[in-house]
């Protein structure tokens, strides 16, 4: 049987070196290890792993027999080549979550070395994110521009068929080395409104959706003929505001205090989400492992005290600006009131609505003074790091923000070699950046996926951003 999925975007290239990650991914492509639902390393492309006694070396061997849906060879060589691609892809250098890492070399054919600067508890978090899928970096080379469009080339449970914005297929891989897969293929279609995604559903033209009309939830609930899956989704709404507008004052944070402090969160969340989701002050969403619920405890609106900051940064001065939003309908629910909110303390907004996603990061980048935007990660601090470091200035820090106690709390996070440590540099940045705002935090929704029950063996969860396809299969619905 074919499943059929509505999503609420169009589709972006299947390409792990794209500007974002559909649920397609998934199913193409493979990881060397997978992020369980409780936050931990299961086998993936990767079929065991052990560490040297000092934390330095981690010995990752693939899968035996493991091979591209070309027929190419996918041994450690090969995984190698993706790896240090996107390791190496971003702007000013490796990207910052391989800051652990010293090298990365193929022992053989099924052995991949990673010798790290110094113990790091987190290494599987490089590889289970879906930037870091496996894919055959090699076919990719000759012809990229081709690639992810017109042919795509991974190890997972599913081959590319087609591609286009509203529609992905691909079709089960018979020589797939990992379980056994019932499913005869997967359609993507998108469905960039609501309701017509959960009329989609109703009809039955399509077994699962993502992102329905919040406000129908409780209802679908209660209908016998679907499962609700709803959780935290691994993300955050916010606002940014470029530093380096020295005439509208956002490098001072009296202002931008001021500007947090004016904004009704839980308003935002009940009317722009009808109530699915959470107000947030710190950088991480309340659904990730590492959450200190301390850091949004005690925190709310309050004009008065944002009126007096504002002033005193700025006297009677008012702050009008361009701000960019993504083009979507929880931005476009969301950004009307956060106008509003900020227009009581003579802070106004002039909303302009940019397509997702590659559109939209060209628009941040280049250079607007305020914007809203969304982060979507696995791993929240390993995200807040880009988007808030000083090394990370301009892309994507598109704010400019550079606050060195809050850098070195991610350095902290970087080279934390236990649990423990783990979560004191985590508390760390999320104290840090609630009191200085490198971007003001807005909300965290919550993800929420409808399915008919004739789907089994399709199980989202909080820890990772999309489902898994290979254990899926529908009844015949006799």
């Amino acid at each position: 049987m074919i499943l059929r999925e509505a999503f609420d975007y169009e589709f972006s290239r299947l390409d792990p070196t794209g500007p974002h990650i559909d649920p397609p991914h998934v199913a193409v492509y493979e990881l060397l290890m997978v992020k369980d639902a409780s936050s931990r390393a299961q086998p993936g492309l990767a079929s065991s792993w052990e560490v040297s006694p000092d934390g330095l070396e981690w010995s990752v061997k693939i899968r035996a027999g493991a091979r591209f849906h070309s027929g190419a060879v996918c041994d450690a060589r090969a995984v190698l080549g993706p790896l240090e691609h996107l390791r190496w892809e971003f702007p000013s250098g490796q990207l910052w979550y391989w800051d652990p890492v010293d090298s990365v070399a193929a022992e053989g054919e099924d052995t991949l070395v990673f010798r790290l600067h110094y113990p790091y508890e987190r290494l599987p978090s490089l590889l289970w994110g879906t930037h870091s899928t496996i894919y055959n970096e090699a076919l990719r080379a000759r012809e990229p521009e081709k690639f992810g469009f017109e042919f795509a080339d991974g190890t997972g449970p599913f081959r590319f068929e087609s591609w286009s914005p509203d529609r992905i297929s691909v079709e089960r891989f018979d020589g797939y080395d990992g379980p056994r897969v019932r499913l005869d293929g997967i359609e993507w279609v998108s469905i960039l409104d609501e309701q017509g995604r959960l009329d989609a559903l109703e009809r039955g033209d399509v077994h699962v959706l993502h992102g329905p009309p919040l406000g129908e939830v409780d209802r679908l609930r209660e209908d016998d003929r679907f499962e609700v899956v709803e959780f935290p989704q691994a993300s955050t709404f916010y606002l940014g505001l470029d530093w380096s507008r020295s005439d509208l004052g956002f490098g001072d944070l009296r202002v931008r205090q001021a500007i947090s402090l004016a904004l009704d969160r839980q308003a935002l969340v009940d009317a722009a989400l009808s109530g699915r989701g959470l107000p947030v002050w710190g950088p991480v969403p309340p659904g990730d492992e590492f959450y200190d619920p301390e850091v949004d405890r005690s925190r709310g609106q309050d004009l008065e005290r944002a009126t007096e900051l504002l002033r005193e940064a700025r006297g009677s001065e008012p702050i009008t600006c361009e701000c960019v939003v993504q083009d979507d309908a929880a931005f476009r629910r969301l950004a009307p009131i956060v106008q509003a909110q900020l227009a009581q303390i003579g802070v106004r907004l002039d909303v302009r609505y940019v397509k997702p996603f590659a559109p939209f990061y060209e628009a941040c980048a280049a250079g607007p003074p305020s914007f809203i935007s969304k982060w979507l990660w696995p791993d929240a601090i390993d995200a807040v790091i880009g988007f808030a470091s000083t090394r990370c200035d301009g892309f994507p820090n598109f704010q400019h923000a550079s606050i060195a106690e809050l850098d070195d709390a991610f350095n902290s996070w970087l080279r934390a070699g236990t649990d423990d440590e783990l979560r004191a540099a985590a508390s760390l940045v999320q104290r840090i950046a609630a009191e200085q705002l490198p971007y003001v935090p807005l909300v965290t929704p919550n993800d929420v996926w409808v399915h008919t029950r004739r789907l089994h063996g399709f199980a989202p969860y909080a820890a990772d951003l999309y489902p898994r396809y290979g254990a899926a299969w529908l009844d015949d619905g006799a």
